[in-house]
């Protein structure tokens, strides 16, 4: 198992936003919907703009800013093209978010 690392403060979050952290020199998207967190790459697979934390938001999916591809937040499966974003595993121990790295 490896080591959980802290990547954001939970309080940094705001229902139906994205916001973008950085954790090894990997850009990751957090988002909060309906109180569940959704941690993903923040690049599209499209063009790989590292731009997703500031997409639109339809319930769990969210849609690139740049060229309008959608991704479903909780499989990472692109919904109307192809592609799948990286999912990462992250939990909340009080003000902390913490990101599970994958096994490399």
């Amino acid at each position: 198992m490896n080591q959980q690392i802290a990547i954001a403060s939970a309080s940094a979050l705001r229902e139906g936003k994205g916001i973008k952290v950085t954790v090894d020199g990997e850009d990751i998207a957090l988002y909060l919907i309906g109180g569940q967190l959704y941690a993903v790459g923040n690049h599209c697979p499209h063009q790989h703009h590292s731009s997703l934390h500031e997409g639109i938001l339809d319930g769990t999916v969210v849609t690139c800013p740049m060229h309008g591809w959608s991704f479903d937040l909780q499989s990472g499966q692109c919904v109307n093209g192809a592609g799948r974003l990286k999912r990462f595993k992250v939990t909340v121990e009080g003000d902390k978010i913490f990101l599970e790295p994958p096994e490399r």
